[in-house]
């Protein structure tokens, strides 16, 4: 009884709040970082190097034969991929520009970034374009593109 209650003994009020005080420090640090953390700029992609480069048919060609597979090549890699624009539109406030693909169905669609190559992109342009693969559900989506010269 006498070494439980030595564990158990009351903690006095200035080591409480010298506890409270620390707990509280650490509580508002933490919650600093978690704000620069979800706030946090995304890198750009336009001065990285493309793990792949290939056409817009070809990609969705290989993500039709075999998604696993083509998952494990493209997916959350930097691709560059080269082809002709069928149209442009805005959703949200981000600009996407849809590739021309063999299938009628399926086409790439590349959500860009905002900067003045983009300005002047119109449907029937053959350009490349150089974006992040998230992934296929009936069309490949890359994003953070940015156009390539």
């Amino acid at each position: 009884m006498l070494i439980i209650s030595q564990v158990f003994r009351p903690i006095n009020a200035k080591a409480m709040k010298k506890i409270l005080i620390t707990l509280i420090v650490l509580a508002v640090i933490a919650a600093s970082y978690g704000y620069y953390m979800y706030n946090k700029p995304v890198e750009s992609l336009e001065n990285k190097e493309a793990e792949v480069t290939i056409s817009a048919d070809q990609l969705i060609a290989d993500y039709e034969s075999d998604e696993k597979a083509a998952n494990e090549k493209y997916l959350g890699k930097v691709v560059m991929v080269n082809g002709k624009i069928t149209d442009i539109t805005n959703e949200e406030g981000k600009k996407k520009v849809n590739l021309e693909t063999s299938n009628p169905i399926s086409a790439i669609i590349c959500e860009m970034e905002e900067n003045k190559k983009t300005e002047h992109l119109k449907a029937g342009d053959m350009i490349k374009v150089k974006g992040m693969c998230s992934g296929y559900l009936s069309d490949v989506i890359l994003v953070q593109s940015v156009v390539v010269n």
